[in-house]
């Protein structure tokens, strides 16, 4: 009984008194945002390169493989976008963050125009999530494919 009283107050706690959560990750050394960054740019050209195998084998012509193209192209847009932000804020520290309250930040930056496009580059989730659910789409259509044609080959 204790243990459940405990766990159901950590969990409050957590809920109602929760960390700070940035959506572009911060690194302490130019090392590490280096390795980031190449990570992000591979990441990228797989996806150059997964997009152009799909065309080139022609299975874009199947509607999973077409969601799975899709999804290349917005983490494509993701990691570009991502490899913008790392650079306005961990590489020239052209951007810097303040935080006014729970629910208000403050970009500060030399320009207001920088300040709006780096506020931009930060919603990056915009480009991710739609990302992740055609590359779910995709791959559910393709298992469904799949288990249709071994459903028929069952059938005498």
């Amino acid at each position: 009984m204790i243990l459940k009283s405990l766990g159901a107050l950590v969990a409050v706690a957590l809920v109602f008194l929760p960390l700070d959560a940035y959506a572009t990750q911060l690194h302490a050394s130019s090392e590490g945002i280096i390795t980031h960054q190449m990570g992000h740019l591979f990441f990228l050209f797989s996806m150059v390169a997964l997009i152009f195998t799909i065309t080139g084998k022609s299975l874009d012509k199947q509607k999973g493989w077409r969601f799975i193209q899709y999804s290349a192209f917005f983490f494509i847009l993701w990691n570009l976008d991502a490899i913008a932000a790392h650079f306005f804020d961990n590489q020239i520290y052209a951007v810097k963050i303040e935080k006014l309250s729970l629910g208000q930040i403050r970009v500060v930056s030399q320009s207001e125009l920088l300040a709006w496009l780096y506020y931009v580059l930060k919603l990056d989730h915009l480009l991710c999530v739609p990302a992740m659910l055609f590359l779910y789409g995709g791959l559910s259509n393709l298992v469904d494919e799949q288990r249709q044609m071994m459903a028929k080959k069952d059938i005498p």
